[in-house]
C-alpha cells in the first residue's frame, strides 16, 4: 500500500515538473507574438508617419516651387532657381499635355478661337499610398478659367494618379476687360493672359535636383472686329481636362454698336533642370 502511494506521489512530481517547462514555452511564444505584433504596428505608424512628412514636405515644395515660377512670369529673359529636397517621389515635366482652347462669343451671331494649344504641366510624383488619398487643391480651384485678378491662375491640386498620388502645377487663362469711350464706337478691350509650360523639354527626375525657369518671351496676338449693334456682354469659353467654363465680361456700346479688341498675351516658360553651382 505505502509502495503504491509513493508511485503516485513520484507521478504527480513528474506531470508538476514537466508543466514548468512548458508554462515557461507558453509564455515565451505569447510574449515573442505579443513583441512581434507591438514592433509591426510601430513599424506600420513610423512608415505611415514617414509618408504623411513626405507628402508634406512634397507639398511646400511644390507650393514654394510656384512663387519661383511667377518670379520669372511675364519678364522676358528673368529666371529663378528652386531646389528640391528628396521626398522620396519623382519630379516630371509635361509639356505637350493639356490643352487649352479659349474662344470668344456672343452667344448669338459671333464666335472666335482666341487660343488652341498645349500649356503644359509640372508634376511630383509621390511614393505609392496605403491610404486613400482624395483630389483636393492646395493652390486655385477647378475652373479653367477666371476674370478677376482677385483670383489666381495657378493650379496646385493633390489627385490620386495612375500608380501613386500626384501633386500638380499647372496654369489656366485669365480674362479681363477695359474700356474706352469714343465719340462714334466704344473701344471693348479683352486681354487673354496665359502661361504655358510649352517652351520645356521633358523631364523625369528623382532625388534632389534643381530646377530653373525662365521667362523665354512673351507673345501678343491683337485681333480687331466691329459690331453694328449693341453688346452688352461677351464670353469667353475655356475648356482644359475636359472641363469647360464660362467667364462674362460686360462690354460698352452705344447706337452704332461697338469695336471689340481681343488680344492673347502667352507668357512662355522654359523649365529645365540644372546642375547645382550653374
Amino acid at each position: 500500500m505505502h509502495r503504491r502511494k509513493s508511485r503516485a506521489a513520484q507521478f504527480l512530481l513528474s506531470k508538476k515538473a514537466t508543466a514548468l517547462p512548458v508554462s515557461f514555452l507558453m509564455l515565451f511564444v505569447s510574449l515573442t507574438l505579443i513583441v512581434s505584433a507591438t514592433y509591426y504596428i510601430s513599424v506600420t505608424k513610423i512608415q505611415a508617419r514617414g509618408a504623411l512628412l513626405n507628402i508634406a514636405e512634397a507639398k511646400h515644395s511644390i507650393t514654394t516651387f510656384e512663387s519661383f515660377v511667377g518670379f520669372a512670369a511675364w519678364s522676358p529673359g528673368t529666371s529663378s532657381t528652386y531646389h528640391f529636397e528628396d521626398s522620396g517621389g519623382t519630379f516630371k515635366i509635361y509639356p505637350n499635355t493639356k490643352n487649352l482652347l479659349v474662344n470668344i462669343t456672343d452667344n448669338n451671331t459671333f464666335y472666335m478661337v482666341a487660343f488652341n494649344s498645349s500649356v503644359g504641366k509640372a508634376v511630383y510624383e509621390l511614393p505609392p499610398a496605403e491610404t486613400a488619398v482624395y483630389t483636393f487643391y492646395l493652390k486655385g480651384d477647378r475652373r479653367a478659367i477666371i476674370n478677376q485678378t482677385a483670383f489666381t491662375m495657378s493650379q496646385i491640386h493633390l489627385s490620386p494618379g495612375t500608380s501613386a498620388p500626384e501633386l500638380t502645377l499647372a496654369y489656366r487663362p485669365l480674362a479681363t476687360m477695359s474700356e474706352t469711350d469714343f465719340d462714334v464706337k466704344p473701344v471693348n478691350t479683352l486681354r487673354l493672359y496665359i502661361i504655358s509650360f510649352e517652351s520645356s523639354a521633358t523631364l523625369t527626375a528623382q532625388g534632389e535636383l534643381d530646377v530653373k525657369s525662365t521667362c523665354v518671351n512673351v507673345t501678343s496676338n491683337l485681333q480687331t472686329y466691329n459690331f453694328s449693334t449693341p453688346i452688352n456682354t461677351i464670353f469667353a469659353r475655356a475648356t482644359m481636362d475636359e472641363r469647360s467654363d464660362i467667364v462674362a465680361l460686360p462690354m460698352m456700346s452705344n447706337v452704332n454698336g461697338s469695336f471689340l479688341e481681343v488680344e492673347t498675351l502667352v507668357c512662355h516658360i522654359k523649365l529645365e533642370r540644372i546642375q547645382r553651382g550653374s
